[in-house]
């Protein structure tokens, strides 16, 4: 309900943050997708589902935000569940590969947490492993804006630009085992990463 309610609102109230979308044919129209993005901002996930708003996302969040009944409720609305940090989640995986293989799109922050917005992280090795299980397409995204709507430690959001690019779809050749597959695991994830630095840089250019 929370989902279908900000679908129809949130397209009514982003052009007051003079709201772009860049990039937008890249992402499939149909079946699963990773969108791999940037995170500097708690309203990261609502922006990206405006920009795509012909698809519904599902997303990850740290479960220390379901200890709030009422905020978790909300966030569950918008699709998230909840994952452990700092450890395999297997239950987590398994979500994800779920959603992937019934042609969903999930959304995740391959750096693990938010950013400041100025230079971007190392990302976590996870997001290839469920890219080759489930065979699907990976689409590098940059947000650039929302760490001024709600930076950290800001409750009341503020009015500032936003703009969400879309990368090219990256893809892992094909689920291997041991060494191999490790290191084509780690090796997408770093590709993601140098996708979303190439679309930061392009964002940050004059002509952009």
């Amino acid at each position: 309900m929370w989902y279908r309610a900000c679908q129809i609102f949130l397209p009514l109230i982003v052009p007051v943050f003079s709201f772009r979308v860049v990039g937008k044919e890249e992402v499939p129209t149909t079946g699963g997708v990773i969108l791999a993005a940037n995170h500097v901002s708690y309203v990261d996930p609502l922006f990206i589902g405006v920009a795509l708003v012909e698809r519904q996302l599902h997303s990850m969040a740290k479960e220390e935000l379901f200890r709030w009944p009422l905020f978790g409720a909300f966030i569950r609305g918008l699709h998230a569940f909840p994952v452990r940090r700092g450890r395999v989640d297997y239950a987590g995986i398994r979500q994800c590969l779920r959603l992937l293989n019934q042609g969903e799109v999930l959304l995740v922050f391959p750096e693990g947490t938010r950013g400041d917005g100025v230079a971007l992280q190392k990302a976590e090795e996870g997001i290839g492993l469920l890219a080759a299980r489930a065979g699907c397409p990976v689409i590098p995204v940059y947000v650039q804006g929302t760490d001024k709507v709600l930076p950290r430690g800001q409750r009341i959001p503020r009015v500032h630009p936003v703009t969400v690019y879309f990368g090219h779809p990256l893809r892992v050749a094909g689920e291997n085992s041991g060494k191999e597959g490790r290191w084509s695991y780690r090796r997408l994830s770093e590709q993601v990463m140098e996708e979303i630095a190439e679309l930061q840089a392009r964002a940050r250019a004059p002509e952009a």
